[in-house]
C-alpha cells in the first residue's frame, strides 16, 4: 500500500514533467529531451502501479494521474487497456481523466469511442477549451460526419473568447489563444472540404492581419504546396527566418516543402534530423519511410489493348475483327546519390492486321536523374532481332510553379507495326508546354513529328484543358 503522500507527489511530479517538457519544446529541445523527465516519472509510476490494488484508498486517484501523463507522453493504446481494465464508467471520471481517455481513442483511430468522450466534457463548468472542441471536430471528421463538424466550428465561434485581457495597467488587449486555434482550424476545414482555394484567401487575409504568427504562416504555406505551388510555399516559410528557436511545425513545413520541390538532399538531411527530435511525429515517421522507399528497386507496367469491329467477314485473314496490344515494363534501381537511378525496360507491341500478326518486342538499358523539379532520362534499346539500335531522350523542367516544358527525341519511334513489317523505320521529335495555374486548373499542348524512312510524316498537336471540380 502507498501512502498517500507518495501519491500527492506523483500526482505533483507529473504535472511538473508536463510543464517541464512545454517548456522545452517551445526552446527548440528534442523529443528524448523535453520528454526525459517525464519518462522518469511514468516509469516510478509503473513500479507504483505494480504495489497496489484496486483495494487502496488512493488507488483510483493514483490511476487517474498515471493515465493522464500516459496520453499525455502519446501512449494511447496502454491508456486505452489500463482504462478498460478499471471497470468503471466514463461519465464517473474526473474530466481531464476523460479528456486523456477522449485523445487517446482518437489517436487509436476509434473516432466513435472519441467522440462520446469528449461530449462529456462539453457540459463541464468552465472546462471546454479549444482542445476538448478540436478533438471533437476531429473525431467528426474521422467517421465523415461533416455536417456535424460545420456545425460545431459555428458554435464554438461563439462559445470561445476573442481576445486575452491583462490587468496590468497600460498593457493592451491580445487574440485569446483558443481564437488563433480556431482561425487556424477555420482554414484547414476549408482545405479539409477540398476548398483548397477558399482556405488559401482565409489563411493570406489573416497572415495580413497578424504578419507575424507562426501558426497561420505555417499554415498558409502547408496550404499552398497542396495546391502544388511548392515554390510560393517556400517563400511564405521564408517569413520564419530568423526565428529562434524554430519551431516544430515549421520544421516539419521545410521538410515536407523541400521533398514537393524534388530537393533530395535537403529532403533527407531535415528528415534525418527530425528523426532525432520528433521520432513519434506522424509526418516524420511518413518522410523517413518515403525516403526508405528509395532505396528499394521497384518495377512499373502498363498494358493497352483495342479491338475494332469489322460489319463483314474479313475475307482475307479469316478474322472478324482487329486486335492490338502494347506493353510496356520497367525495372528500376535503388536510388543512387539521392538523384540518379538505372532502369532496365521491355517493350511488346503486337496487331492483327488483314495480311498477318506482327509482333515487335524492344529491350533497353537507361540511366535517370532528377533533381529539384527538373528530369533527364537516356535509354538505349534494340529489337529482339539484335537489329534497329536506338536511343530515346526525355527532359522536363518547371521554371516555376505554374509552367513546365518537356522535350522528347527518339531515334527508333513507335512507327506503326505495318510500317516497321516493311522494314522501314523512324525518327520521333515531340515537344510539350504545361500551365498549371493550381491543383485544379491545368492547360496543355503538345506536338509531335514522327519522320518514317519511306518519305512519310506523322504530326500530331493536341491540346487539353483540365478543371477538377470536387463536391462535397
Amino acid at each position: 500500500m502507498l501512502e498517500t503522500l507518495q501519491v500527492s507527489e506523483f500526482s505533483q511530479h507529473i504535472n511538473n514533467a508536463i510543464a517541464r517538457y512545454k517548456y522545452l519544446n517551445r526552446e527548440g529541445l528534442s523529443d528524448a529531451e523535453s520528454f526525459a523527465e517525464l519518462d522518469k516519472v511514468l516509469e516510478q509510476g509503473q513500479k507504483m502501479h505494480q504495489q497496489m490494488n484496486p483495494s487502496d484508498p488512493n488507488y483510483l486517484r493514483f490511476y487517474y494521474d498515471y493515465l493522464y501523463g500516459l496520453d499525455f507522453r502519446g501512449h494511447s493504446k496502454v491508456v486505452i487497456e489500463n482504462f478498460t481494465q478499471l471497470n468503471i464508467p466514463l461519465e464517473k471520471l474526473p474530466a481531464y481523466v476523460r479528456h486523456a481517455i477522449a485523445d487517446s481513442y482518437l489517436a487509436e483511430q476509434k473516432p466513435k469511442q472519441a467522440e462520446f468522450a469528449y461530449k462529456t466534457l462539453l457540459t463541464e463548468k468552465n472546462y471546454p477549451d479549444m482542445t476538448v472542441y478540436t478533438g471533437l471536430y476531429y473525431s467528426y471528421i474521422e467517421q465523415e460526419k461533416y455536417k456535424e463538424a460545420e456545425q460545431l466550428l459555428a458554435e464554438v465561434d461563439r462559445l470561445i473568447p476573442t481576445y486575452k485581457y491583462s490587468q496590468a495597467k497600460g498593457v493592451d488587449k491580445t487574440s485569446h489563444p483558443d481564437r488563433d486555434d480556431y482561425i487556424a482550424l477555420q482554414g484547414m476545414h476549408l482545405a479539409y472540404a477540398n476548398h483548397l482555394d477558399q482556405a488559401e484567401k482565409h489563411f493570406q487575409k489573416k497572415v495580413e492581419q497578424a504578419p507575424a504568427n507562426e501558426s497561420l504562416i505555417n499554415n498558409l504555406a502547408r496550404v499552398e504546396r497542396w495546391r502544388e505551388k511548392p515554390l510560393e510555399a517556400k517563400k511564405t516559410i521564408s517569413r520564419l527566418n530568423g526565428i529562434d528557436p524554430i519551431a516544430k511545425d515549421t520544421r516539419i513545413n521545410e521538410m515536407q516543402n523541400a521533398q514537393a520541390l524534388g530537393d533530395i538532399p535537403t529532403w533527407r538531411k531535415i528528415t534525418q534530423n527530425l528523426v532525432q527530435y520528433y521520432p513519434d511525429d506522424s509526418g516524420v515517421i511518413k518522410s523517413r519511410k518515403e525516403l526508405e522507399d528509395r532505396n528499394r528497386a521497384t518495377i512499373s507496367h502498363s498494358t493497352t489493348w483495342g479491338q475494332s469491329k469489322a460489319d463483314g467477314r474479313d475475307t482475307v485473314s479469316g478474322q472478324n475483327g482487329l486486335k492490338d496490344r502494347e506493353m510496356e515494363t520497367r525495372l528500376n534501381s535503388p536510388w543512387i546519390n539521392d538523384n540518379y537511378r538505372l532502369f532496365a525496360w521491355h517493350q511488346d507491341r503486337y496487331g492483327e492486321y488483314r495480311f498477318g500478326d506482327v509482333h515487335d518486342q524492344r529491350y533497353g538499358v537507361g540511366a535517370e536523374w532528377q533533381a529539384n523539379r527538373k528530369a533527364l532520362s537516356a535509354i538505349v534499346s534494340q529489337s529482339t532481332d539484335g537489329g534497329q539500335a536506338g536511343v530515346r531522350l526525355d527532359w522536363s523542367q518547371w521554371l516555376n510553379d505554374h509552367w513546365q516544358y518537356q522535350l522528347q527525341y527518339n531515334s527508333q519511334a513507335d512507327i506503326p507495326l505495318q510500317a516497321l513489317d516493311a522494314g522501314e523505320d523512324g525518327q520521333s521529335y515531340r515537344a510539350a508546354v504545361t500551365w498549371q495555374k493550381d491543383e485544379s486548373r491545368q492547360i496543355g499542348a503538345s506536338y509531335g513529328l514522327t519522320d518514317i524512312s519511306d518519305g512519310n510524316k506523322q504530326q500530331e498537336f493536341s491540346r487539353d484543358c483540365s478543371k477538377f471540380c470536387v463536391s462535397t
